[in-house]
């Protein structure tokens, strides 16, 4: 599911000045009730076209609803675990490469300048990544979701041990 309110809300944002990271962060905060999305807009400043406008690394897009969701879903402490919050950056990880092909700025940008090519610009995925991330948010909500219980809270619970994986095992 993608929300259409979300695509045309992102694409304000880029026209009055943001870039992908940042409008995709502020969309998506916005529309889930973040009380003050300014840091995380700020947090979103650097990773624009690739990470400072180079395009080498990956999409702003992806990085902004990255943002986005350890904002939403994040914890506030040392100790608490991240499990929800890895279970839904992979969803969203999974979803944007289904629906763009890539994670990475540069083959993003070569796509769409093919010949030709139908593949959509910055601002069509960038709009697009808010509303896809935008879905996947409203979808968790519901109680049949396939993530059942996550919340929209950032981390709470017991404490981890020191050195423990937040994520769940993945062994960092």
């Amino acid at each position: 599911m993608e929300d259409d309110a979300l695509y045309s809300q992102c694409l304000n944002h880029m026209r009055a000045g943001l870039h992908c990271a940042e409008a995709v962060a502020l969309t998506v905060l916005e529309a889930f009730g973040q009380e003050d999305p300014r840091p995380a807009v700020r947090a979103a400043s650097g990773f624009g076209g690739g990470i400072a406008g180079s395009t080498q690394e990956l999409c702003g897009a992806f990085t902004g609803g990255v943002i986005a969701l350890g904002s939403l879903l994040g914890r506030g402490e040392p100790g608490l675990e991240l499990k929800e919050c890895a279970r839904a950056i992979k969803e969203f990880k999974l979803g944007f490469l289904e629906k763009f092909g890539s994670l990475q700025c540069r083959p993003l940008l070569d796509a769409q300048a093919v010949e030709n090519s139908q593949a959509p610009g910055c601002p069509q995925i960038t709009a697009g990544a808010a509303s896809l991330l935008g879905g996947l948010l409203q979808e968790r909500q519901a109680p049949e979701a396939s993530l059942a219980g996550l919340t929209l809270a950032p981390a709470t619970g017991p404490r981890l041990a020191p050195g423990a994986c937040p994520f769940g095992g993945c062994g960092c």
